[in-house]
């Protein structure tokens, strides 16, 4: 009694003679707190944190009794607040250093311990078992046989050798192989059994099952040891079932000593295969549980003590997370593989009605108009041979649900194309959305996309929809998708892949049925090569790719377009003479339609019945420009040519391109579109 009552190295704490009165406090609060955790409110348990703190003067022992309770407190919840729970974890393993009595060094780290297993906190686990197990061997060296056998029936005790302090059996060689495991992230089967193994060597039980969902959410075997599943007894495969339910309902393990009598009235399974012990063990991460562990033993009870199961709880959130990245990149190649078998199929569906199209075409031809197409395309002015070709694409696929990639420079009306693609499907009676991926940081576009509960994080105050949630039925138009950054392109991918969308914050997932066009400026072939685009997203995208054609690719157009622009922002009759007409054709356009359409806004300004030459500011092709003295002019044109050029040694990458100018996203894109300066390379 006096050897564990001492400090651990015959040392005394420097702190202990002050702060008596406060120690009783604190310690008469660890003695409610462990016995009667309600009497005291969450004010009074703040005010005695601060008292037990790493660096309070209070004596060791008292500080190490009250974060004691504190972890009993929350292993005794149903539901412990994590946070409050890493708290405690952060204070006792500050502690653990520090020289006290042997049985509040060794009550406290064995508490620590078992929250940090609940917890999932294995470098936590590791140092306070450490600590734990450093204590336990001090005690049971200087006792005789009997007197060890004795201790080591205290739990905080138990599984010490006097030798090291080490557990007994401690499975180093098993962990080893784990952790060889976890890099075979590509071959799941691999990582099933060798999760398997290393839990069977540790609990030392028989035989082992894991359980993950199937598509229809039941639980199946994936993986087996000792136990052919071809094989499995209908009982056997009953109660490893309802068993993982539970698990997976709780959260928790579920663990019988004696299966016979503990599990007897709930499962005659039990009972009928003779076992005697039993462990079903969740598996989650990122707060999902990815699937359940489950052990037996048909030969002895009590294979599952508290040692096996803080060491199956300590290895299974780092399994989880290793089996739900496994699982992903089997899906993810699953999804690689359809997007090629789709594209064939859809190449091959193409190829056979192209005769039939064409025919098709040259009747609709003579009933809809000159344009070869079924549909009207009002909003797409052009009749150029680019612009036939075109619509000639988007006419076959506006009906189709296949996913759409529109490629073409800035301001070449990428979305006008969009926007006839809904308009002209079967889904234009439901909403068409937009977003544009580059001008938003990742974090508040994935909150655009799929939403936000509210207090999901600084600023949401009530819960926000998302695009995809918005788009239900119709379309979803992502406009510069090159610009995306890989974390976000993940996310993405996983909801184009499964349908369901989970807003920022919340625990729900919600399905939606959303057709997907994106677009882009950027070469996103190269962009895959460089791997900074994914290629499994890329396939998802590129189903049929649509090239919009730039406006110097169309020069014929610009008469139509022309006309098309003075109707809409003249409100009144407006002549353009030929002169102008022929100054704005021989023009080179960087900047596309978007460019033309603020040259004639411009001119409309400063005409007034007619646009002639002296109302346009664009010099004749190939002439130098006058600028003379004009110092709005000067600006702008230096401006656009700081622009150009941090764009071009940016490779098109506008949120480098910022940093170069000094300038914020927002005003790098508030000024080309006020110069019409184009953002691709």
């Amino acid at each position: 009694a006096r050897r564990l009552l001492a400090p651990a190295d015959g040392s005394r704490d420097p702190s202990l003679a002050a702060g008596d009165a406060l120690a009783d406090d604190l310690a008469t609060a660890a003695r409610v707190a462990r016995h009667e955790p309600t009497a005291l409110d969450a004010a009074e348990r703040r005010r005695l944190d601060a008292l037990a703190r790493p660096g309070s003067h209070l004596p060791i022992e008292t500080r190490l009794a009250w974060w004691q309770a504190r972890a009993e407190e929350l292993l005794g919840a149903a539901a412990g607040d994590a946070a409050e729970g890493r708290a405690v974890l952060a204070a006792l393993t500050a502690l653990a250093g520090f020289a006290a009595p042997v049985s509040a060094r060794g009550t406290a780290m064995h508490a620590g311990a078992r929250l940090a297993a609940r917890l999932g906190d294995t470098a936590a686990l590791a140092r306070l078992e450490a600590v734990r197990r450093e204590v336990a061997a001090r005690v049971l060296s200087g006792l005789g046989a009997d007197a060890a056998e004795a201790a080591r029936r205290t739990p905080w005790v138990a599984g010490a050798s006097p030798e090291d302090g080490t557990p007994v059996g401690e499975p180093s060689v098993e962990l080893r192989e784990l952790v060889r495991a976890l890099g075979e992230r590509r071959r799941l089967g691999l990582l099933l059994d060798r999760v398997l193994d290393v839990l069977l060597s540790w609990t030392g039980a028989e035989r082992g099952l894991m359980l993950l969902r199937n598509p229809r959410g039941v639980l199946v075997p994936r993986a087996a040891r000792n136990i052919a599943r071809d094989h499995l007894a209908r009982e056997e495969l009953a109660l490893s079932q309802s068993l993982a339910e539970r698990a997976l309902a709780t959260g928790e393990p579920v663990v019988a000593v004696d299966a016979m009598h503990e599990l007897g009235t709930s499962h005659q399974s039990a009972h009928a295969l003779q076992l005697r012990s039993v462990l079903a063990l969740p598996l989650a991460a990122r707060g999902e549980v990815v699937g359940v562990a489950y052990l037996d033993d048909r030969m002895r009870a009590g294979t599952f003590g508290a040692r096996e199961v803080a060491w199956a709880q300590a290895v299974a959130p780092v399994a989880a997370l290793a089996i739900s990245d496994a699982m992903t990149e089997v899906r993810l190649r699953r999804a690689v593989r359809r997007a090629e078998r789709t594209r064939l199929e859809l190449e091959q569906l193409l190829a056979q009605k192209e005769t039939a199209l064409d025919v098709a075409e040259r009747e609709l031809a003579r009933t809809v108009g000159h344009r070869p197409t079924r549909h009207r395309y009002p909003e797409i002015v052009g009749e150029s041979e680019p612009v036939r070709r075109m619509l000639a694409v988007v006419d076959r696929v506006a009906g189709t649900d296949v996913p759409v990639l529109l490629r073409g420079e800035s301001g070449s009306g990428k979305e006008l194309v969009a926007r006839a693609l809904h308009r002209h499907g079967a889904r234009a009676s439901h909403p068409f959305v937009s977003e544009n991926c580059g001008a938003l940081p990742e974090t508040l576009l994935e909150s655009a996309l799929f939403g936000h509960a509210r207090g999901a994080f600084t600023g949401a105050y009530a819960a926000r929809v998302g695009l995809f949630e918005a788009a239900h039925g119709g379309t979803l138009f992502l406009d510069e998708i090159g610009e995306m950054s890989l974390g976000m392109q993940t996310k993405l991918l996983r909801v184009l892949e499964d349908g369901l969308v989970r807003p920022v914050g919340s625990e729900r997932a919600r399905r939606v049925d959303v057709r997907i066009v994106a677009a882009t400026h950027r070469d996103l072939e190269r962009l895959v090569a460089e791997q900074r685009f994914r290629q499994d997203l890329y396939y998802r995208l590129d189903v049929i790719s649509i090239a919009i054609p730039s406006l110097r690719e169309r020069p014929t157009d610009i008469p139509l377009l022309v006309a098309h622009l003075v109707h809409k922002h003249a409100g009144r009759p407006i002549e353009v003479t030929p002169a102008a007409l022929a100054r704005l054709m021989e023009q080179p356009w960087p900047g596309n339609v978007r460019q033309l359409e603020n040259e004639i806004r411009r001119a409309l300004v400063l005409c007034d019945e007619r646009i002639d030459v002296a109302h346009l500011s664009l010099p004749p092709a190939g002439e130098p420009v006058e600028l003379g003295l004009d110092v709005r002019l000067r600006v702008d044109r230096l401006e656009a040519s700081l622009l150009s050029e941090a764009l071009r040694r940016t490779s098109g990458n506008q949120t480098q391109a910022a940093k170069l100018l000094g300038l914020s996203r927002f005003g790098l894109h508030k000024m080309m579109r006020r110069l019409a300066v184009p953002s691709g390379r």
